[in-house]
């Protein structure tokens, strides 16, 4: 039996864009040589001539499912926007979904070793999507929100381009229909005003840090007395936090409450929320 190892197989498959399997085969065939390995791919018409694996895929689209345990939203990348609107591939992406519905966590990687509809893994139809495509095709990230008895959780997808997503989690009643109301408009808003955190206790203090440095040197800048400054940053800081984060934004659809104080006047609690848009972290 050759010895290869799987870091080799990685790398030929990086080379040359063939799948999984097809790559394990070659080096199995070549007793372990990657020129060789390379050689028989490319004689098999399995290896692209441009290596596919160092494209960028930076279009995709996002897809959620929901299962009887929790609900997941996941991001599928593609080269370019004429694959991301193919039909095959939106079944794909929304399959991935069911799957990762199933399992908790975020690990992509773990995932890819699910076994999908037909008896493939994740990881093999997405090697056989890419033989049939041309395009290199990256199973970017995934999230799941696990339901329960005071879980209310909402989904909402920008349908028009599928290339935002957002799964919002409340402290509530998933068989209130204002709660469920409550959470689908939350998880708009998400989407429209994307917040990068929950709370202000949530943000990193290194970057309310750097936040209040820029801040202070704007005032100085404006004229204000350095006795002053402290006190303008601190009353400025709180429009940040305003900007950032959810509960503290003004509610889109009615500005004179916040999306927190809405939940709050609901009896409900929100936990947390994702926001996936293809291509940004």
């Amino acid at each position: 039996m050759p010895e290869f190892t799987a870091k080799m197989v990685m790398e030929l498959r990086e080379q040359t864009g063939a799948g999984m399997m097809d790559a394990k085969k070659a080096l199995t065939d070549a007793d372990g040589d990657m020129e060789k390995a390379r050689d028989i791919l490319r004689a098999k018409g399995q290896a692209s001539a441009v290596k596919r694996a160092g494209r960028a895929a930076s279009e995709g689209i996002v897809a959620v499912a929901t299962d009887a345990d929790g609900v997941s939203l996941i991001e599928l990348n593609s080269e370019t926007d004429f694959v991301a609107r193919n039909e095959d591939f939106k079944k794909m992406a929304h399959e991935i979904a069911q799957i990762a519905a199933k399992h908790p966590g975020d690990d992509v990687h773990a995932l890819m070793d699910e076994v999908a509809e037909g008896g493939q893994t994740v990881r093999q139809k997405i090697d056989q999507a890419v033989g049939k495509i041309g395009e290199n095709l990256v199973f970017r990230r995934k999230v799941r929100f696990d339901t329960g008895p005071e879980t209310v959780i909402a989904s909402y997808v920008h349908t028009v381009t599928n290339k935002i997503g957002v799964l919002v989690e409340m402290k509530g009643d998933p068989n209130n229909a204002s709660h469920q109301e409550l959470a689908r408009n939350i998880a708009m808003h998400v989407a429209a005003s994307k917040p990068q955190y929950l709370k202000r206790d949530d943000v990193p203090a290194d970057v309310v840090e750097r936040e209040k440095a820029v801040l202070a040197e704007k005032t100085r800048n404006e004229g204000k007395p350095d006795a002053a400054i402290p006190r303008i940053v601190e009353g400025r800081i709180n429009k940040f936090f305003e900007d950032i984060c959810l509960v503290e934004q003004p509610y889109v659809r009615e500005p004179s409450k916040k999306i927190g104080q809405l939940a709050v006047e609901a009896g409900a609690e929100l936990r947390r929320f994702a926001l996936f848009q293809v291509g940004q972290e």
